[in-house]
């Protein structure tokens, strides 16, 4: 055990047994007796060996402390040591704080100096900053004392570690904050804590600390300025490896101190005593009945049966004529790219990066849900998998597929969680079981509330759905709440989808940050595209990461991928203009075929639409008209798509005319698209709409009407040069090799880079060993705001696939009324809010306007308008309208 020979302190060594310290009280229940300072300590310690063994950190502090004290001596490791699991016992030691007992605990233990005007001005009821003073004399008087035979760089590490802890001490309140900052003022705090709260020495035994004493106050300027030396000198010296590794151990402790703190206190309001972090116990019960799908026991079948396994491990020959082979069907290939990335991984099951690239519709996300089982069955250590989206709409796909596949067996199917602004707080069976068997619905208790709020709060499920502006917060947030979860990284199973879709300027941060993460927190990174750009590329040195699929060709080339989808130039060799456009769509139009029509701007999408309605009336078996953009609620989206996939449109022929939502992995199987151009990555996701099932003529048609410029700001990939407009690349398209084309992009990435501004990557990663929160928010986020965008809510009836209406006014009332009940327990009001908020995505649009607009309701920073229906058109949107009453959607 890691921890096992640590000294831990006992709160009630420090502390005057003359007095009784509180820690919590209960305002909601005022017979309930007062928390003491030990008990919560208790509680707290509960919970960080429950993390701690569950999430398996022991090997993660231990990759942490190879970092920094590889040539160290076995004391300055076993100082390192008891100095972490310290920061957890002394975090609330400032709660002795007299003010603090008075004004939060009700509790006068002292009636002298402490309520004057000085004191209130220096300290006040805070406890944090005290608590991390007495770390930081304790320890550095330790240092001293015990430690005085190490070597001069052991105690200058060991100082920074001091700092550091005491630093994620006084931030456990509050968001996380920045270091230098902090470091700075390590003097006016000391000086606070000496001139105004020495005569804590009352509540303090004597015999095991003085620091508060004012003749033996032992941190003094000379003592002061030596820590904030070392802790610059380490972080000037600091590689970017090293810094990251800072940044990581900083937000490791944090979050366990953050959580272990919240489910103790928890604990004591509700009585819910927490005993799971949501790990994997055995994943036999999910790779069981994941084996036993028909799909992937004909893939099991097919590995026995063609001897395949030993064709793609022992004779790759054998295996290059086996994928030339045109005459096996699509779902062959399919099922030995499954095989082949398998036998991959394990072949490179010790590697931490994987790179899955797979053609369009090659069946990456059952591989990939293969994959991620595969190595928590050869990996022990691993027990978390995340499932990481760009798209909602590739979230719900995942989900409703693990339902089909899971969906029988309750027990685990519950133990999945979707986690974004769409689904609810996930709920399932509750402790209550007075109803089970029965047709009445489960009557959930506070307690049960509890659990899901907690579950939520602190990613508690042993597999979780989420996109990557989600996964980002967790890794790079400053908020509190945004760091909470941190730990649940540790000894998990990341798979990131659509890698290419991150935005583009700050792919080196990515890669960089992914690597060091993998090496300390034991991370398995898989990463998929149909279009992966090598991130290595953009690091200083090498880095190992493993290709499952070895020769890409093999599959790119064959011609049941390769020419599934022709390509057609004609539209972009041509004077063209919209009317083109139009006579040339209405001409295929006559064939009855599923054809797809993409625009890169809403505004065309509409326009176009709307012609095709006016030319082309809805008549019986003529030909199905639909318009799909991010403006279309949940409800019309799947709406929509039903009627793609449905029986009526291959029999009368549809146009899908769309916006880049249809890229998003959206599974339907068209025959002809066409396409106006932007980067070369979005053409290969949109053909992937084509011929998906490869039993059609699939073809797709370029154009270029809008300027991508406008639409792909601060993307490399949007320059001319870089697109279909230059004729050079036409053949990308055909040929698959997109290496060329993205070491062209890398180059320009890294002459971005070390430009002398704030987008130098050496200066930012030295901000990260600072820790300045804040500003590795900012560079991280995937999503940049807009500030011109306001949250319109339009009050409409809409009807889901089952049949049932939603009122967006009851919506709205109901969301009204659930904030201003003052009375709900917390925990089930934030359940009740996420359920109700999840109905509100229907109605809830985000506009560009000129001006606030007419509104009815008003709740934060959402206008709400009763009459919504006002603004539609043939259950569309009127684009018109609110272009000439509000402003202008985006």
């Amino acid at each position: 055990m890691y921890l096992k020979n640590c000294k831990m302190l006992k709160i009630g060594e420090f502390l005057n047994e003359n007095y009784t310290f509180y820690a919590h009280i209960d305002d909601n229940n005022k017979n309930k007796k007062k928390e003491l300072l030990s008990e919560h300590i208790d509680r707290v310690k509960y919970y960080f060996d429950l993390i701690f063994q569950a999430k398996k950190l022991d090997k993660i502090f231990l990759n942490i402390e190879n970092k920094f004290f590889e040539n160290c001596s076995k004391n300055s490791r076993k100082l390192f040591r008891e100095m972490l699991l310290n920061t957890i016992i002394l975090h609330d030691i400032g709660k002795l704080n007299p003010l603090f007992q008075d004004l939060k605990m009700q509790n006068k233990i002292i009636k002298d100096d402490y309520t004057n005007d000085e004191y209130r001005y220096a300290i006040g009821s805070k406890h944090s900053k005290i608590s991390s003073t007495v770390y930081i004399h304790y320890y550095c008087k330790k240092l001293k004392e015990e430690f005085r035979d190490l070597q001069l760089e052991e105690k200058k590490v060991l100082r920074f570690f001091i700092v550091l802890n005491s630093f994620i001490i006084s931030r456990h309140h509050s968001d996380l904050g920045d270091f230098e900052t902090y470091v700075n003022e390590i003097n006016n705090l000391s000086c606070s804590a000496k001139d105004s709260i020495f005569n804590l020495e009352k509540l303090l035994k004597d015999k095991n600390i003085d620091l508060f004493k004012k003749d033996k106050f032992i941190l003094g300027e000379k003592t002061l300025n030596r820590l904030k030396k070392d802790v610059r000198e380490l972080l000037e010296n600091a590689t970017k490896e090293k810094s990251i590794c800072i940044f990581t151990y900083y937000r490791l402790v944090y979050s366990v101190l953050v959580s272990c703190d919240y489910l103790a206190t928890s604990e004591y309001i509700s009585g819910v005593k927490s005993d799971s972090v949501g790990e994997i116990q055995d994943i036999n019960e999910f790779y069981y009945i994941f084996k036993n799908t028909d799909i992937n026991k004909k893939i099991d079948e097919y590995r026995k049966t063609k001897n395949l396994e030993k064709d793609i491990n022992r004779d790759e020959n054998k295996l290059d004529k086996v994928c030339k082979n045109d005459e096996k069907d699509i779902n062959e290939f399919r099922t030995e790219i499954f095989i082949e990335s398998e036998n991959s991984l394990v072949e490179n099951k010790n590697e931490n990066i994987y790179y899955f690239e797979a053609p369009t519709g090659s069946g990456k996300t059952n591989s990939s849900i293969n994959l991620s089982y595969k190595l928590i069955e050869i990996n022990k250590n691993l027990n978390k998998i995340f499932y990481i989206y760009p798209f909602n709409t590739l979230i719900e796909q995942t989900s409703d597929s693990l339902k089909n596949t899971f969906g029988n067996n309750k027990a685990v199917y519950e133990k999945f969680a979707v986690i974004n602004s769409i689904k609810p707080i996930k709920t399932y069976s509750p402790t209550n079981k007075n109803n089970e068997g029965t047709n009445e619905e489960f009557e959930y208790t506070d307690s049960d509330y509890q659990k899901f709020w907690l579950d939520k709060l602190f990613l508690n499920y042993p597999m979780v759905l989420t996109t990557n502006v989600s996964l980002f917060d967790i890794m790079f947030g400053s908020r509190r709440e945004s760091c909470s979860g941190f730990y649940q990284l540790a000894n998990s199973v990341v798979v990131l989808d659509e890698i290419q879709s991150y935005k583009i300027t700050i792919w080196t941060e990515i890669i960089t940050f992914f690597k060091t993460f993998a090496d300390i927190l034991n991370i398995k990174f898989i990463i998929m595209s149909a279009t992966l750009p090598n991130l290595n590329f953009l690091l200083d040195g090498d880095i190992k990461t493993t290709s499952l699929i070895k020769n890409r060709e093999k599959y790119f080339l064959n011609p049941k991928f390769k020419d599934r989808v022709k390509v057609s130039y004609e539209l972009l060799n041509c004077e063209f203009n919209k009317d083109v456009l139009f006579e040339h769509v209405v001409k295929k139009m006559k064939l009855k075929k599923k054809i797809l029509i993409e625009f890169i701007t809403k505004k065309s999408a509409y326009e176009f639409y709307n012609r095709l309605k006016e030319e082309f009336p809805s008549e019986e078996g003529g030909c199905l008209i639909e318009l799909l953009t991010g403006d279309d609620s949940i409800a019309e989206r799947k709406r929509i798509l039903n009627v793609v996939n449905s029986e009526k449109a291959e029999q009368n022929g549809i146009i899908l005319v769309s916006t880049q939502v249809i890229e998003a992995g959206v599974d339907i199987d068209m025959d002809i698209g066409y396409k106006d151009v932007s980067t070369m990555d979005n053409e290969e996701q949109f053909m992937g709409r084509i011929n998906r099932s490869g039993k059609r003529d699939g073809i797709v048609y370029f154009f270029k009407l809008d300027s991508i410029k406008d639409v792909y700001a601060n993307d490399y990939r949007a320059n001319t040069a870089l697109t279909l407009l230059n004729e050079e690349n036409r053949n990308i398209l055909i040929d698959k090799n997109y290496s060329n084309y993205y070491n062209t992009v890398m180059e320009l990435i890294k002459e971005r880079n070390n430009e002398l501004n704030e987008n130098n990557i050496d200066d930012f990663f030295c901000k990260v060993g600072y820790l300045k929160s804040f500003e590795i928010e900012k560079r991280m986020k995937l999503i940049d705001d807009d500030n011109w965008s306001t949250t319109i809510y339009l009050c409409t009836k809409i009807t889901l696939e089952d049949g049932t209406t939603i009122d967006g006014k009851e919506v709205w009332d109901n969301y009204k009324k659930l904030l201003c009940d003052n009375k709900m327990n917390y925990a089930k009001k934030q359940v009740k809010l996420s359920e109700i908020r999840s109905y509100m995505n229907y109605f809830t649009y985000q506009i560009v306007c000129s001006q606030i607009p007419c509104y009815n309701d008003m709740i934060g920073d959402i206008y709400c308008i009763y009459d919504g229906e006002e603004y539609f058109k043939d259950g569309k949107l009127n684009k018109d309208k609110f272009m000439n009453n509000i402003g202008e959607f985006i």
